[in-house]
């Protein structure tokens, strides 16, 4: 029998190590520059995104101003709220810092401008907005304290000029006619019935206003197509619209804050001011929703923005719209006590529910 030998294999030799490489001082300055380089490029460039954040916070009693009749003081405070979004686009870096900060939505900028829309425009609508709000937060809340509101017309809004006619390249599209041989016109149907008290043929004075400006123009009117012997100017219009005619002055002066977010607030600091008994009863109180004219509280854009602002003012209640109560409690964390309204009346029914402080 023989013995078989297995060899053994010894590891080889251990090679020399390789030097480290230091970073040197060099190399260090170069990549700062390469950062700085990129940050810069980053602040630079801009990408079709817009930041949206919480906004300036409003107390509302302290923007109101009764003329005409008693107000009263508030123990507590009501605050309206509001988001900031500039419409310039955001950098790379802007971006990122956006998407680091949980209070901030990014949006794509087409979906806030409309095609063609400058920011101006944009903004001259938001304003636009609050006025209308402003008012139709004052008739709501004298309506709910029992002042009688009247309502008036703004005039005769021409929607379209009839080629051939006795207006047409006189009376132009987007004009509001306000007036007929100075009589002033509130409504559409007092212009056609102006109208339908002359004769065909009859040359009748308008008072139109055009991008803001009075102009006095004359038409001769024609006869209708369809109803011979009916005298007609040869236009389509509408309601311009309306304002409401109050028993006295209520100043709302919010300033450069626009859309209409802010009503249901407005219409409660309105009342408050107007009643002795304070509704607020010594609390903070935030809210938002807007206000139609039969006292519903419609939902907002930017719920999330506006929930971080509330609890960053230190209010302890949130009145929010039925359909933004979910985003509004999400965004809470346990942090404000959020209250789902659906109607200026509600959101009164849970003020009166309050302790006193």
């Amino acid at each position: 029998m023989t013995d078989v030998l297995t060899q053994i294999e010894y590891p080889p030799e251990p090679s020399e190590p390789k030097p480290r490489r230091h970073m040197t001082a060099g190399m260090v300055a170069v990549g700062l520059l390469l950062l700085g380089f990129l940050m810069i490029l980053a602040a630079g460039i801009r990408v079709p995104y817009l930041a949206t954040s919480p906004g300036p916070v409003t107390e509302v009693h302290s923007i109101i101003e009764i003329a005409g009749a008693e107000s009263f003081e508030s123990e507590g405070e009501l605050y309206f709220l509001t988001i900031s979004r500039p419409t310039q686009s955001l950098t790379l870096l802007e971006l990122f810092e956006a998407w680091r900060d949980p209070a901030v939505d990014i949006v794509e900028r087409d979906l806030v401008l409309a095609p063609g829309q400058t920011s101006d425009e944009r903004r001259l609508q938001n304003l636009e907005q609050m006025m209308s709000s402003q008012q139709i937060a004052a008739a709501v809340a004298l309506d709910r304290l029992g002042y009688e509101v009247g309502v008036l017309g703004t005039g005769a809004l021409v929607a379209e000029v009839l080629e051939g006619s006795g207006g047409f390249g006189i009376v132009e599209v987007d004009d509001i006619v306000v007036a007929v041989e100075g009589e002033e016109v509130q409504f559409v149907d007092e212009l056609i019935n102006a109208v339908r008290a002359r004769q065909v043929g009859d040359t009748i004075g308008l008072t139109v206003s055009r991008q803001n400006e009075l102009q006095d123009v004359k038409v001769v009117l024609g006869e209708s197509e369809t109803d011979a012997g009916l005298p007609v100017i040869g236009i389509s219009v509408a309601n311009a619209g309306s304002a409401f005619d109050f028993p006295f002055e209520v100043i709302i002066n919010a300033g450069a804050v626009g859309g209409s977010s802010a009503g249901m607030m407005l219409t409660l600091a309105v009342y408050n001011t107007l009643t002795e008994d304070d509704i607020t009863k010594g609390h903070r109180i935030a809210g938002t929703g807007t206000m139609s004219t039969d006292g519903s509280v419609g939902r907002i854009g930017g719920i999330k923005q506006k929930t971080f602002a509330a609890i960053g003012q230190g209010a302890e209640y949130l009145l929010v719209p039925d359909g933004d109560f979910d985003g509004a409690f999400a965004a809470a964390d346990g942090k404000i006590e959020v209250i789902a309204v659906s109607t200026v009346d509600e959101a009164l029914e849970f003020l009166e529910s309050l302790s006193p402080v």
